[in-house]
């Protein structure tokens, strides 16, 4: 895999050490039997792995020091959602770590103070909208009204959501949340539905959690398309047809090296997008958007054909490679679809050139 650099602040020493012990956690207590279960309802995995991840610190990857968390970045956010994605691991990871990112860069100190060490700590959790660039609550006076289709757990804390021309923190405990059916059971979506809730916190109006989330997103994919591959190869080595085992046959060969030129270039393009936010370049919205839609699309080519190298068992239940696949469309639909996203690249692209810079400059 593709080693994603560290910044000046952040050495490689304490990333890689980072992703060994996230790694050997969670192919220890988030294995596909755990999964298994997990998604049959004989266990209760996500509340387990939260609290582990808790205590492991965790949930303050991107979290400033000063805050609780250990000052990563999104280089060591990038790693931790890379891991989880590999074991398929449930929880609300993805919603609670964006928001956390846009409260630290566009919070007021004392909204800081609030939230942050509290996620760091896995006191709480947080809820995000599954679209943030469809979906906002209307102002009314001092309250905040409407309906929102959220990424997050049922007992999530709060919402982060724009709202008019701000966004805002809207604490849950007064609001009808209800979970939605979800093909993807290692994730929880909501509808959230709130009339005249008063805000605990309001943020200037920032494209910060579509770009957290579709990094998030991303990684998650890159992990989690390298596992299911992984584990397709190993299958091909012990399934044997004709007296010998698959993994034998040319035809099956060559589309192994398919998957294995995709898994380089998702590791690629994701370790650029890292590179370019991690370093506060002018094409890091750009680059995060464009390692969504590319990697999330070839997550789902990946996870398919790893069902269909499964032969007949890759689409039960009992096998691995559903479960990817799930979380592979889900992956493919949140922040924004992909075609969309695109546009949002090529839209900066052009203001870019508009403003006179060049493709070099941009460093595309």
């Amino acid at each position: 895999m593709t080693t994603i650099e560290a910044t000046a602040s952040v050495d490689q020493a304490t990333l890689d050490a980072l992703r060994e012990g996230v790694a050997g956690v969670l192919a220890e207590q988030s294995g596909s039997t755990a999964v298994h279960a997990f998604i049959d309802g004989k266990n209760t995995l996500d509340r387990e792995l939260w609290s582990q991840a808790a205590s492991l610190g965790w949930l303050g990857c991107g979290i400033p020091e000063q805050y609780g968390g250990l000052g990563l970045g999104c280089h060591g956010l990038a790693i931790l959602h890379t891991e989880l994605g590999r074991q398929a691991a449930p929880g609300p990871y993805i919603p609670t770590l964006s928001a956390a990112q846009v409260i630290a860069e566009h919070g007021a100190e004392a909204v800081r103070t609030a939230w942050l060490p509290r996620i760091a700590s896995g006191e709480i959790s947080a809820a995000v909208p599954t679209n943030p660039d469809a979906a906002a609550l209307t102002r009314s006076g001092s309250g905040v009204s409407g309906t929102l289709r959220c990424l997050g757990a049922p007992d999530a804390a709060f919402v982060l959501a724009p709202a008019g021309d701000t966004w805002v923190i809207v604490e849950l405990a007064g609001a009808e949340v209800n979970a939605v059916p979800m093909w993807d059971r290692t994730r929880q979506v909501i509808d959230i539905r709130m009339q005249n809730a008063k805000p605990a916190a309001f943020l200037e109006n920032s494209e910060t959690l579509i770009q957290a989330m579709a990094l998030a997103v991303a990684a998650d994919s890159c992990g989690a398309a390298r596992s299911v591959t992984d584990r397709t190869i190993a299958y091909m080595k012990t399934r044997e047809q004709f007296g010998q085992p698959i993994a034998g046959f040319q035809a099956l060969k060559h589309r192994a090296a398919d998957l294995a030129t995709k898994l380089a270039v998702m590791d690629e393009t994701l370790a650029h997008a890292v590179h370019r936010t991690a370093t506060n370049e002018p094409d890091a919205d750009i680059w995060a958007s464009l390692a969504k839609a590319e990697v999330t699309e070839a997550f789902v080519f990946i996870a398919t054909d790893c069902v269909q190298l499964h032969g007949g068992v890759g689409f039960t239940w009992d096998y691995d490679p559903q479960i990817f696949l799930k979380r592979a469309r889900l992956n493919e639909v949140l922040v924004m679809p992909n075609p969309a996203l695109r546009d949002r690249a090529a839209a900066g692209l052009a203001a870019a050139t508009r403003a006179g810079h060049s493709a070099l400059e941009l460093g595309l």
